[in-house]
């Protein structure tokens, strides 16, 4: 009888283990920001076609050692491949060097290196975006006038193009003068920054290029603030998300901005082919085009149909989820083994539940915002005011650490620090805590679907939010309300 058990117990863990193989995908990003976010969502949404796709997201924070240390993370863990959008061209060559030396296939996606070691790269041509704005400026203003540049971060090979390709272009008219070319880091606060420091000096300013848009947004506050309100502003990215560049363009702000596509799903088409062995493309150009206030309304439009096809598409996967589930379970119950994987399941959820209720008793959660234990009693009064921004704006999909510190009247970095030295977590996880502390509680007590439930806490794709939750929690939102009705 040990025999026979112990042939049934090896024949389900070599099941099990050939079902759970999954190609473990490491995505290293040099910034958070609502492109990265959106080429994030795409990426969770391709690899769905394949059911043994781990994806694991980290972000750098526009600092090179940080990526540099997140890589060397990934090469240690041993991914099936990596994919980087390198923070400086420069300091990341020698690390993602070592990924490649090391066997690991790369995907360089929007930024390069100084590097040839890489397996493939996707992205649009930076040169000819900054190409395409410097001469659409430069025919808007009829060939003469005075204009300023406010560039990406240096040293990135995005910023390094776009301002090789819109000098070149505006070149060519000789009766423009290119008054400024200021440094940004591509935040919007950066972008606010160059343009309080170019009025100090000059005033007289027809365009303004921001080389992208949350650069041109922040330039044209700081001056309307300054009553200087005759200047036409420019960007790219074109995000039609709500304060994208594509809204701003329909509002009047920008005159046009440059679309500067994610395509996370070609992304993960393309890391597929390279891990199945199949043949691809080394080099994959992104097409793209301007937008102006003809094309803004098509694009929103357009925009809406997306994301209520991610709805659909998150509603079809979990379903596909259910039903392999029930498959796997009925080929172990033709092993003969009914009451012995019952067993080990009643143990297994048993022992979750526990797990589950021990993560309880260590998480104080206060009206759905999630702040550790052993947090100093002195501080509570920041750490209230910090809990009730939270919980005021939660639903909000564009609520970030700037604004959380623009309403706590601190810098991203003195609040990242304060938050971190009192709590040991980032104010990004615990926002993302927080928002999925609330989900849970809707799902457990109200009816609502789980699209509703992502969009009323402030994901905006059910698809991440159910990626976010099972990491959290270890369980999707469809088994906790199976569990419910239960």
């Amino acid at each position: 009888m040990k025999n026979i058990l112990f042939l049934l117990l090896s024949i389900a863990c070599l099941s099990c283990t050939e079902a759970d193989k999954k190609w473990h995908i490491g995505v290293s990003q040099c910034s958070e920001d609502i492109w990265r976010d959106k080429l994030n969502r795409e990426l969770v949404i391709g690899g769905y076609v394949s059911d043994n796709v781990e994806l694991e997201f980290l972000s750098a924070g526009d600092n090179d050692q940080k990526q540099i240390e997140q890589i060397r993370h990934f090469i240690r863990e041993k991914v099936d491949l990596l994919i980087v959008a390198p923070n400086s061209a420069e300091r990341l060559t020698a690390v993602i060097d070592s990924a490649y030396d090391c066997g690991i296939p790369v995907i360089l996606f929007d930024r390069t290196t100084n590097s040839d070691k890489f397996t493939a790269f996707m992205g649009a041509d930076n040169y000819l975006v900054g190409k395409t704005m410097g001469r659409l400026i430069a025919q808007q203003m009829e060939g003469r006038g005075t204009l300023v540049e406010i560039t990406g971060l240096k040293g990135s090979s995005a910023a390094i193009d776009r301002h090789r390709g819109f000098t070149e272009a505006i070149a060519a008219f000789p009766d423009i003068r290119l008054v400024s070319s200021e440094l940004g880091d591509w935040t919007r606060e950066s972008g606010e920054k160059a343009m309080a420091d170019i009025l100090k000096t000059v005033t007289d300013i027809d365009c303004v290029f921001g080389h992208n848009d949350r650069l041109a947004l922040g330039a044209r506050k700081v001056a309307m603030a300054c009553g200087v309100n005759n200047i036409k502003y420019y960007g790219v990215d074109a995000l039609p998300s709500p304060g994208g560049g594509v809204e701003a363009v329909k509002k009047g702000e920008l005159i046009a901005t440059y679309i500067y596509p994610t395509q996370g799903v070609e992304l993960m088409r393309l890391a597929l082919r390279i891990l199945q062995g199949e043949k691809y493309e080394r080099i994959n150009r992104l097409q793209s085009a301007v937008v102006d206030i003809t094309d803004a309304d098509i694009m929103l439009l357009q925009d809406k149909e997306i994301q209520r096809a991610s709805a659909d598409l998150e509603t079809v996967y979990a379903k596909l989820d259910v039903y392999f589930s029930q498959v796997n379970l009925q080929q172990k119950i033709i092993v003969g083994c009914v009451i012995f994987i019952f067993i080990i399941i009643l143990l297994a959820v048993l022992a979750f539940r526990f797990y589950i209720a021990k993560v309880h008793v260590n998480e104080e959660v206060t009206k759905d915002v999630v702040i550790p234990t052993g947090t100093p009693k002195a501080e509570s009064p920041f750490l209230d005011r910090f809990r009730s921004i939270l919980q005021k704006h939660l639903h909000d999909a564009d609520f970030n650490v700037e604004r959380i510190g623009e309403e706590m009247g601190m810098s991203r970095v003195q609040l990242y620090r304060k938050i971190k030295s009192l709590t040991g977590t980032t104010p990004v996880e615990l926002l993302r805590k927080s928002r999925l502390a609330r989900g849970r509680q809707l799902l457990e007590t109200t009816d609502r679907s789980v699209s509703e439930i992502a969009y009323d806490v402030g994901f905006t794709a059910p698809s991440y939010f159910a990626k976010c939750f099972k990491d959290e929690y270890g369980v999707s939102p469809g088994e906790i309300r199976g569990n419910r009705s239960n």
